[in-house]
């Protein structure tokens, strides 16, 4: 029994003796193979080093030598910056694009034509009555025709210029002017401008600017055609007012520079756009604007025996003067809406 025991100790001694050999070879083989690891780790990030350094040598040797930072040039506080790159525009192009100037535009009338009125016969006219109007420039409505650059005496100067309009020296339109005259009767000849000495003057002449026109004024013919049963308004004449200044600029009051026929003005009228951004009227002809009367007006004279304007009337009292534009007005309103009344 005891030889037995001896015999399993002895077993078990040697079964311990060959576990340690076995673990210890492994401990072994493990770290070789990570001292290998560690060195082929090593020799590429080596083989990496060499290859980085000499892209960057030849990417030098590629690259010219900068220049010297100016270290002349001190900053002040730190917040004024070089401006010398700022300023430098050897990479800039010129920009030779057409100029537009003004709003977007659609020249869609251009060659367009008035519509025609219809043929009245004078023996159907059954009421007839000669007004005339004042169209105020510097009125909101008004505006259409003043637009600074487009404004329609600038149209209408460029048109006798082409010789598309005729300009009459007066209102029964019997004596034509030439674009020439009628510049010089618009245009004051000169004015006088004295120096600091009261005995030395010099003239200096005055150019005009078709812009400067705040006033029209309009003659139109009011009728009932009996056939077609309501009220005609022809416009007849069309003419600008100008003021007149004397040497100091007192104001000398108003002259008309010339008379438009206004039938012979519609061709023009009809093909010129008139813009009005506030009330968004587009593809509208200045022709347009006057037939459909889209402006404000005020009746100054009306056809009488003397010939007197309302101001002749009533001088120097203006109140009266609007009363008095206001009772023909009226009256023209009442005969239209009585027309069907029996």
């Amino acid at each position: 029994m005891k030889k037995i025991n001896v015999i399993c100790v002895g077993m078990l001694l040697l079964a311990m003796g060959i576990s340690t050999v076995m673990v210890a070879q492994t401990h072994k083989k493990k770290k070789k193979k990570k001292q290998t690891t560690e060195q082929s780790s090593a020799e590429a990030d080596s083989i990496a080093a060499a290859r980085t350094r000499d892209s960057l040598s030849r990417i030098a040797a590629s690259t010219p030598a900068a220049e010297p930072i100016d270290t002349t040039h001190q900053l002040t506080d730190g917040l004024v910056a070089d401006t010398a790159g700022y300023l430098n525009m050897s990479g800039i192009t010129l920009d030779t694009s057409k100029v537009i100037d003004g709003f977007y535009k659609q020249h869609l009338l251009e060659g367009a034509r008035p519509y025609a009125f219809p043929k009245e016969n004078k023996f159907n006219v059954k009421f007839y009555k000669r007004i005339w109007r004042t169209i105020d420039l510097s009125d909101s409505v008004n505006k259409i025709f003043a637009i600074p650059g487009q404004s329609l005496m600038r149209i209408i100067l460029e048109a006798i210029k082409a010789q598309k309009l005729i300009a009459y020296a007066d209102e029964g339109f019997t004596k034509t002017l030439t674009y020439e005259k009628v510049m010089k009767r618009i245009t004051p000849d000169s004015f006088q401008v004295i120096l600091t000495d009261p005995d030395t003057t010099y003239k200096v002449a005055s150019s005009f600017d078709p812009d400067s026109v705040k006033l029209l004024e309009i003659k139109e013919d009011l009728f009932i055609d009996k056939v077609r049963g309501r009220m005609i308004t022809q416009i007849i004449g069309l003419a600008p007012v100008t003021r007149l200044k004397g040497s100091t600029g007192e104001d000398l009051g108003t002259t008309h520079g010339f008379y438009l026929y206004f039938p012979q003005c519609r061709n023009v009228f009809a093909s010129k756009e008139a813009y009005d951004t506030q009330r968004d009227l587009a593809d509208y002809s200045f022709d347009d604007v006057f037939i459909q009367r889209n402006f404000h007006s005020t009746i100054f004279k009306e056809s009488n025996p003397g010939d007197l304007r309302i101001i002749d009337k009533f001088p120097n009292d203006e109140k009266a003067q609007k009363a008095e534009a206001d009772r023909i007005e009226r009256e023209i309103q009442n005969y239209k809406k009585n027309l069907w009344k029996r």
